[in-house]
């Protein structure tokens, strides 16, 4: 059966990732990680640090999220242990998890809602959840990342696939084109972000205008 790539933007997205695989953003920009710095001013510093540890991974990562699960349940409203809980969902591929996880964290005026990466994080979640696109919910939370963060390349880069499922393949050009002067030049990721520009401009003198 042949498929329809029409639609589909000229490299490899988050959203269409092996679930097996810890989800990341098409150009690897972007990783799931624990902030070691805050975790090191964290009451929770022991948990970053494991999350931080290349020792044994996988049964750390089991043994991190149970302590997760027991921190949670004596303080539901512990941002930061409710977010690393929420990356190691994603990482399990338990995308519905994940994503109530975020919303929970960004709840209120939580420190997470400062901070794009969590933003953006929810935006990948929520798009898996409702289909694999990032047409909706997870278009806005990626606003919401750039509100905060003009240059962040995750943000950029699901702001540019998102466009480029609405057909508006000037705004998808516009965007990458920022994550492009990003991105070193010369390297690999950087000339396959430079032909997904190209495709989306020539799409762009095409293609009708994208409907608002």
């Amino acid at each position: 059966m042949q498929h329809d790539t029409s639609r589909r933007p000229p490299r490899r997205l988050l959203l269409g990732v092996c679930a097996v695989a810890v989800p990341l953003l098409a150009f690897g920009l972007y990783a799931w990680r624990a902030d070691a710095a805050a975790a090191a001013q964290d009451p929770q510093a022991a948990i970053g640090q494991m999350l931080t540890s290349n020792e044994n991974p996988g049964a750390g990562a089991e043994h991190v999220y149970s302590q997760l699960e027991r921190q949670l349940q004596r303080y539901p409203k512990d941002t930061r242990a409710r977010v690393l809980k929420a990356r190691l969902d994603m990482q399990a591929g338990r995308f519905e998890e994940a994503a109530a996880g975020y919303a929970r964290a960004l709840e209120g005026a939580s420190k997470a809602t400062r901070d794009p990466d969590v933003w953006v994080e929810y935006a990948e979640a929520a798009g898996i959840v409702q289909g694999r696109t990032l047409i909706g919910e997870p278009q806005r939370l990626v606003d919401k990342a750039l509100a905060l963060d003009a240059n962040h390349p995750g943000a950029l880069d699901l702001a540019g696939s998102a466009a480029w499922e609405l057909r508006d393949f000037s705004a998808a050009a516009r965007h990458w084109k920022r994550l492009l002067s990003l991105l070193p030049p010369g390297s690999a990721r950087h000339a396959e972000l430079g032909l997904a520009i190209e495709r989306a401009e020539q799409r762009a003198r095409v293609s009708l205008p994208a409907a608002r």
